[in-house]
């Protein structure tokens, strides 16, 4: 709320590590952003599933970058 009043946007990257089942098992910041973004991403991260990657059409554990970007909506 304090950044929406003060007309702020950021950008918040992550490293997931998620393992075969889809399950995360570890989220890593990689770029903070300020106004409570970084915690923002980390918390709704967390709370999301997640699909396995697959290597030959099987589920594998993986790492992957997730930008998240807080944007305000322009009317």
């Amino acid at each position: 709320m304090m950044a929406r009043k003060l007309g702020r946007e950021g950008k918040v990257v992550l490293k997931l590590t998620i393992d075969e089942n889809g399950n995360l098992l570890d989220v890593e910041v990689i770029d903070k952003a300020g106004y409570g973004f970084t915690e923002a991403a980390v918390e709704a991260v967390k709370k999301s599933t997640f699909l396995p990657a697959k290597k030959d059409g099987k589920p594998i554990a993986s790492r992957a970058l997730l930008p998240i970007r807080f944007q305000l909506e322009r009317n």
